[in-house]
């Protein structure tokens, strides 16, 4: 059934989803705090591992916000991806996972719920990413005929998708869970957020839900209007900051185009005493954003070595 919803019917009509461990709570403060000073006040569920207090408490006092302890795991949070957004508490019709690391720009309500139920909002890469190849295809079929009992011959698509933000409708849970029990099976125990380029499954369980949207022949189809990244009204988009160093810990010369959308945040959680200015770190401290604007392009090798550092001091 292909619908149409104006902003104001769509709204709270979904759930929105998202995780992080302790170094991505920030990130999440950033997200929620984004949709709520957009007007925004759909219910969110969080899915944490190892916050401290005060984190907890800054996010919740945004309102509307479920936590979700996530067990003690050596994998990645997004590998519980399909967990959370499947959860039995979830009220609404839709849910839409969206990365915490990213803001949503304007009141993004109408782009929180499909046009169709029988779709899933997701983007396609264009052109084919690298890994797209002949040999990993075949991985993925095999794999998909070998979970859920059959698979398509060819692939569905010639390209794979990106998911930092996904918006499914809650109809399609039993696909949600031939994703989670997917990802049990093919991913190691301790995989982070990528695996070895040449792995058919480099982007973990993004790369596990695209060889289901190819090969499994009962998955949703994928939408073909994408509306998420500004193609509709620039005014309204979904912002992922995608590279590391993320913007809470070091601006580096591809985040530094999200300094003008991430920095009306920050002033937002200020004004609402959320934060103070003393709890800021320093690169999302507006005098220092002079310093971090200079330093971006030194910033993805800065963060290896402080990582390294902590590897080895432990």
């Amino acid at each position: 059934m292909n619908t149409t919803h104006s902003a104001t019917e769509q709204k709270c009509k979904t759930t929105i989803v998202t995780a992080g461990d302790n170094a991505f709570a920030w990130g999440t403060l950033l997200l929620v705090a984004s949709m709520r000073r957009n007007g925004m006040q759909h219910p969110v569920i969080v899915g944490t591992m190892g916050w401290k207090d005060i984190m907890v408490q800054r996010v919740q006092a945004l309102g509307g916000v479920t936590l979700f302890e996530l067990p003690p795991s050596r994998q990645c949070v997004t590998c519980q991806k399909p967990m959370l957004m499947n959860l039995d508490s979830i009220e609404t019709d839709w849910v839409c996972w969206a990365d915490s690391d990213a803001v949503f720009v304007g009141d993004c309500s109408e782009w929180l719920v499909g046009d169709n139920e029988d779709e899933i909002t997701i983007r396609k890469y264009s052109p084919p990413p690298d890994d797209f190849t002949p040999s990993n295809l075949d991985v993925w079929r095999c794999d998909v005929e070998r979970f859920c009992g059959h698979a398509r011959s060819e692939s569905r698509y010639p390209t794979r998708m990106n998911a930092p933000f996904i918006v499914i409708h809650r109809k399609w849970r039993a696909f949600l869970e031939r994703w989670q029990n997917q990802i049990s099976h093919v991913l190691p125990d301790d995989v982070g957020i990528i695996m070895k380029h040449g792995s058919p499954y480099f982007q973990t369980d993004e790369s596990v839900l695209c060889s289901l949207l190819c090969f499994d022949p009962e998955a949703p189809a994928v939408t073909e209007n994408y509306k998420a990244n500004g193609s509709v009204d620039k005014s309204r988009y979904f912002a992922h900051f995608a590279y590391n160093p993320k913007p809470w810990q070091m601006w580096n010369t591809y985040s530094l185009k999200w300094h003008d959308v991430v920095a009306p945040v920050v002033e937002w959680l200020l004004e609402k005493g959320i934060v103070k200015l003393s709890d800021l770190p320093h690169s999302l401290r507006e005098s220092w954003w002079p310093f971090c604007r200079t330093i971006s392009p030194l910033a993805p090798w800065a963060w290896r070595a402080i990582k390294l550092k902590r590897k080895i001091l432990g």
